[in-house]
């Protein structure tokens, strides 16, 4: 079209100046008239050719933007077909906190003076609150404290059977072995001798020589001291001179009276090494009262005393590395009590008092403070709230959804920061529970694979992802890139290898994750298919 009409006004243009120019053969245009017009003629055509240029400039440029134009619009957004693994979730609201256990409670009378606030953790060795000054320790186990732990098997009230006054008494904790003083009265000592009878009467050797059991043991515990060098005595049931001489010799070692008497009162039977565990009365009082509590009898054993020395032994308390958790409270336990004691703050005496220690299976964490400071308590009195689990994550599940989740299936957490954290289902509740609404839920507990995650959570808003149902190694591509047809079905808009696009009809199947499982077509992994 430019080149047409430039052709055209040449053609004007020369027609207009071509006549004069030959009259002339040297070119001069004599009448200035003539020359005015051819001048104002030449001007017009450069006008006229300027305004073609433009033109020209204006339809080249046009036809640019509207090939470009084109171009953009040729090349669609497109995602590939790929392999891959489709899992469809369900998301429900859970909250993730402390699942509450028995309070723990004390076992003493007295006034609460000290306690762990509510959200600590209290682990092995530490205390959970104080009594009247005194701490209450934790230590693992899984049987309850129920008892004083001490070196015998009985518990055993002694009272004193002389007159006069108490002059010295044991300390809490002493252990008594045979030949020991118990304590003294008016001065004179009260002696530890082992025997299963206890003294009635008083032994020493009468015309008719005295017999019995009583008899019996005492000689036998004073051959045992060492009384007899020389062993004239015949270990019997009958008090004879040998007897009385051997009587003589312990008295005159003891610092008692020496008149081959045994006195009621004298000696104290006892079955076997024994351990004050509380003492009743008081230098200066009378001596014909209850003076002392002991254990006594065989070695204490049993499940409670293994899980102590396990728990001392734990925490570095093992006699200088004799004690065995054996589960009978030696001298090696009794060792490793005191060392215990000692570096707790608790009374040094050997012996753990019933509601010292509070036995848990492991360390609690405290959800609520239920007797606070200056509160007086009692025995089986609440003083704290805890949890002995990690933090568990609560789900009321929906009856609907009750087939959908069992034990040991892993879980997707999403906690209050968006963090995803993996989790086990640890239990999943076997009876309803109503909700207001008229509906009914199972209790569902999940513990997080990493419980540090949930460290500084309580009571916290989370979100469960559940798997409930899945597909592996489809062939998919985005929901997006489907194109309903008019006769039903689907399509996709292929792109091949030169940018062409055509539709190829597509059957689909399993829906998630925004993509969709193409069941049949001739789609291959790797083609490209044009998305919105």
């Amino acid at each position: 079209m430019t080149d047409q009409l430039t052709h055209k006004d040449d053609v004007v243009v020369g027609a207009d100046v071509a006549g004069p120019m030959d009259s002339h053969p040297n070119g001069v245009e004599s009448d200035p008239s003539r020359f005015s017009l051819h001048r104002r003629r030449w001007a017009l055509v450069g006008v006229v050719l300027g305004a073609i240029g433009v033109l020209a400039a204006l339809i080249v440029l046009s036809d640019d933007d509207a090939a470009s134009d084109a171009a953009t619009a040729a090349v669609p957004n497109t995602a590939e077909v790929v392999v891959a693994d489709l899992v469809e979730q369900e998301t429900f609201e859970a909250t993730l906190g402390s699942v509450e256990d028995e309070p723990i409670q004390t076992q003493q009378a007295g006034t609460v003076t000290d306690v762990a606030d509510a959200g600590t953790t209290v682990e092995q060795g530490q205390v959970l609150f104080f009594i009247d000054g005194e701490p209450v320790v934790l230590l693992e186990g899984d049987l309850p404290a129920y008892r004083d732990i001490a070196v015998g098997e009985d518990t055993l009230s002694l009272s004193g059977r002389t007159s006069g006054t108490l002059t010295s008494v044991p300390e809490v904790g002493a252990v008594l072995n045979q030949g020991d003083v118990l304590y003294t009265v008016d001065g004179e000592p009260v002696i530890v001798l082992y025997g299963d009878e206890p003294a009635y009467r008083t032994l020493y050797d009468a015309g008719t020589n005295l017999t019995g059991t009583d008899v019996f043991q005492l000689e036998q515990a004073l051959v045992a001291l060492g009384y007899d060098p020389d062993g004239t005595v015949s270990v019997d049931d009958e008090f004879t001179n040998s007897t009385e001489l051997m009587v003589e010799r312990w008295q005159e070692d003891v610092g008692a009276e020496v008149d081959g008497f045994v006195d009621l009162g004298e000696v104290v039977f006892l079955s076997g090494q024994s351990q004050v565990l509380e003492v009743l009365a008081s230098p200066g009082d009378q001596a014909t009262g209850a003076i002392l509590t002991v254990s006594t009898g065989e070695p204490a054993a049993g499940f409670d005393v293994a899980q102590l020395e396990s728990a001392l032994l734990a925490l570095g308390f093992d006699a200088g590395g004799a004690l065995v958790a054996d589960g009978i409270y030696s001298a090696e336990t009794h060792d490793a009590v005191v060392e215990f004691q000692a570096a707790i703050g608790i009374e040094v005496d050997g012996v753990i008092h019933l509601g010292e220690v509070v036995f848990q299976p492991g360390a609690v964490r405290v959800t609520d403070v239920l007797a606070s400071e200056a509160t007086g308590v009692n025995p089986g009195s609440s003083i704290l709230g805890v949890s002995t689990s990690e933090k568990v994550v609560r789900l009321d599940l929906p009856a609907a959804n009750q087939g959908l989740i069992a034990a040991g299936d892993a879980v997707v957490v999403e906690l209050p920061d968006f963090t995803e954290a993996s989790a086990t289902v640890v239990s999943v509740a076997q009876t309803a529970t109503r909700t207001q609404e008229g509906g009914a839920t199972f209790e569902v507990l999940i513990d997080l694979d990493d419980p540090s995650l949930a460290a500084q959570l309580d009571e916290a808003p989370v979100h469960v992802f559940v798997r409930s149902d899945s597909v592996e190694n489809v062939l998919a591509i985005p929901v997006t890139s489907l194109v309903a047809l008019l006769e039903g079905g689907y399509a996709v808009e292929f792109v091949d290898e030169s940018g062409f696009t055509s539709l190829i009809p597509v059957e689909v199947g399993f829906f998630a994750d925004g993509l969709v499982e193409v069941t049949s077509g001739s789609l291959q992994p790797g083609d490209l298919v044009v998305v919105p």
